[in-house]
C-alpha cells in the first residue's frame, strides 16, 4: 500500500531540476518535459504521439540525488475511472502517525479487499484554520489495474515515480483565489463513449465528500441529476451539507450550454460554469506539485518504488565503477604500450602462432563438414534405395499404410517399420514373399541393403488383416 501524510502540510522536498509528466489514459501518449526555473517549473517540450511510442532515454535521465533523496522526476496520470475517492476527517496527529490512522479506517471505507488494492492519501488544503480536524482524501485503486498500467509505461521506457489521477490537482486547487469553497464542484472527464463525473462537495471551506458517476452518454443527464439528488439527501441526513448548495460545472462553454438547461431545471437556480484548465496547464500544475514527498498522492505500489530506488542506487554506483574502470583501463593501456615496445618480437611470434592455430582449427572444421556432407549424401542414397526396394517388391493385394523411421546410435543400424493391410483376395504368403524380397535387396555396390528383416507380423482387427515388417538398415561407415 502506498502511504503518506503529515500533521498539517508535508514538508516539501523542493522542486526537482527536471520533471516529466505523461498521460496515456486518453488513447494517445501526451508527454511534457519541464526544467526548474527561478521559482517555478518551465515547460521545455511537449509531445503528442501514439500510445506505444517508446520515449527517448535522454529525456528520462535520473538525478544522482535519487540515491539518497527519492523524489518525483517522472509523473504519470492514471484514468480517473480507475480510482475510488474517499474523504476522512481525522484529529490532528504527528505526521508519522497519520498513515496508521488512515489505515485503521480503510476496512470501513475501502470498496475493495485491501489485499487486492493500492491506496494512498493526501492532505486537503486548510481553508478553516480554527477547525480541530484535518481533512484527508484517500485514493484506492485495484492493484491489478495499477500493475498493468505501470507495466505499460515501463514498456515505453517510462518508470513513474508518482501515479495519480489528473483531477486530483483540480480538487486540491478548489477554489481559485484562496477563499472558503462552498457547494458542489463537478469535473466531467470525457472518454470515447462514457463520461465520468467527479464531484467534490464542500461546505464552509471543508471538503466532505468526493463521489463519481459514469454517464452512458451526454444525452443521459438524468443519470447525473439522479445521483446528485441522492448525494444531496445523504449529505443532509449525515449533517455535513447545510444551507443551499452552490453548483459549479467545470466544462468548456460549448458543453456548458448543452448541460445548463437540464441542470438549471433540476437545481432550481443558476449553475455556474467554470472554464476548465487546458491540459498543458494541468501538466504544469502537476510539475509544480512534484515537490511533494513520494508518499503523498502516489499510487505506485511500494514494491515498485523500492525497485526503482534500488535501480537508482545501482546506477550511481555503476557510474562510479565505470569511471574507476576507465581510469584503470587508461593505466593498463599505458603499461601495455610500454611493454609492447619492449616485446615486439615476442608479440609477432605470438600472433603468428595464433594464426597457425586458427588455420589448423579451420582445417579440422572443414574436414568435419566434409565428413558430414558425405554422410548426408550416403543417407540420401540409402533412403532412395529403401524407397525403391519397398515400392518395387510390394505384391498385389498388399497395401502399405505407413513407414516409421527410428534413428539408432548403436552399431546395429537404424530401424524402419512398415505397416499396412491385406486385401481380402491377397494370397496368404504375399507378405512373407515381400519380406523375403526385401531381405535379398542389395545396394549398387553389391552389399545387402538391410542387415535384418523380421518375418511379417499379421493381425486381424474389425474383419481386416493388418501386417507390419521391421527392417534394420545395414550401417556403413564413411572413410575418414
Amino acid at each position: 500500500m502506498a502511504k503518506g501524510g503529515q500533521r498539517n502540510r508535508p514538508k516539501a522536498l523542493g522542486l526537482p531540476d527536471a520533471c516529466n509528466v505523461v498521460d496515456c489514459s486518453t488513447g494517445r501518449q501526451q508527454f511534457w518535459r519541464f526544467s526548474k526555473g527561478k521559482n517555478q517549473m518551465k515547460m521545455v517540450d511537449v509531445r503528442d504521439t501514439v500510445i506505444d511510442q517508446p520515449m527517448q532515454a535522454k529525456h528520462l535521465d535520473r538525478d544522482a540525488s535519487q540515491m539518497w533523496r527519492p523524489h518525483c522526476q517522472n509523473d504519470a496520470w492514471i484514468p480517473v475511472q480507475e480510482v475510488y475517492f474517499r474523504v476522512l476527517h481525522l484529529p490532528p496527529c504527528p505526521e508519522n502517525e497519520l498513515s496508521g490512522m488512515v489505515e485503521l479506517e480503510l476496512d470501513k471505507i475501502s470498496p475493495l479487499p485491501l489485499n487486492q488494492a493500492v491506496w494512498t492519501f493526501e492532505l486537503v488544503p486548510v481553508y478553516q484554520p480554527d477547525r480541530d480536524k484535518q481533512t484527508v482524501v484517500v485514493m484506492i485503486a485495484r492493484r491489478a489495474v495499477v500493475e498493468q498500467y505501470v507495466g505499460e509505461l515501463e514498456k515505453i521506457g517510462y518508470r513513474p515515480d508518482r501515479l495519480e489521477p489528473a483531477v486530483l490537482h483540480q480538487l486540491m486547487a478548489t477554489p481559485e483565489g484562496g477563499g472558503r469553497p462552498d457547494g458542489a464542484w463537478i469535473y466531467p472527464s470525457f472518454g470515447n463513449e462514457k463520461i465520468v463525473c467527479t464531484m467534490a462537495w464542500w461546505d464552509e471551506g471543508v471538503l466532505h465528500n468526493i463521489t463519481q458517476i459514469t454517464i452512458s452518454s451526454r444525452e443521459h443527464l438524468n443519470e447525473l441529476t439522479g445521483h446528485l439528488t441522492a448525494t444531496t439527501w445523504a449529505g443532509e441526513m449525515e449533517g455535513w451539507l447545510t444551507g443551499d448548495t452552490q453548483w459549479h460545472l467545470v466544462v468548456d462553454n460549448q458543453l456548458g450550454e448543452e448541460w445548463l438547461n437540464v441542470l438549471n431545471e433540476w437545481a432550481g437556480k443558476g449553475v455556474q460554469i467554470e472554464e476548465p484548465p487546458e491540459v498543458n496547464t494541468m501538466a504544469s500544475v502537476a510539475a509544480a506539485r512534484a515537490e511533494r514527498p513520494l508518499n503523498q498522492g502516489n499510487l505506485v505500489p511500494p514494491d515498485r518504488q523500492a525497485m526503482y530506488h534500488r535501480d537508482d542506487v545501482d546506477r550511481v554506483w555503476g557510474n562510479v565503477l565505470i569511471w574507476s574502470t576507465m581510469f584503470y583501463v587508461v593505466l593498463v593501456s599505458l603499461y601495455w604500450v610500454v611493454k609492447s615496445q619492449v616485446a615486439a618480437k615476442e608479440e609477432a611470434a605470438y600472433q603468428a602462432n595464433r594464426k597457425a592455430l586458427k588455420i589448423q582449427k579451420e582445417y579440422k572444421t572443414l574436414g568435419i563438414k566434409l565428413r558430414l556432407l558425405e554422410e548426408q549424401r550416403e543417407l540420401r542414397g540409402t533412403a532412395l534405395n529403401v524407397l525403391k526396394a519397398i515400392s518395387e517388391h510390394i505384391p498385389a493385394g498388399v497395401f502399405l499404410d505407413s513407414i516409421d523411421y527410428t534413428e539408432s546410435r548403436n552399431t546395429q543400424g537404424n530401424i524402419i517399420v512398415l505397416r499396412g493391410r491385406l486385401d481380402s483376395d491377397a494370397a496368404e504368403g504375399a507378405v512373407q514373399d515381400y519380406s523375403v524380397a526385401l531381405a535379398d535387396e542389395v545396394t549398387d555396390k553389391g552389399r545387402p541393403l538391410f542387415s535384418n528383416v523380421t518375418p511379417p507380423d499379421i493381425s486381424e482387427r474389425l474383419g481386416e488383416q493388418y501386417w507390419n515388417i521391421i527392417l534394420q538398415l545395414k550401417r556403413e561407415g564413411i572413410e575418414k
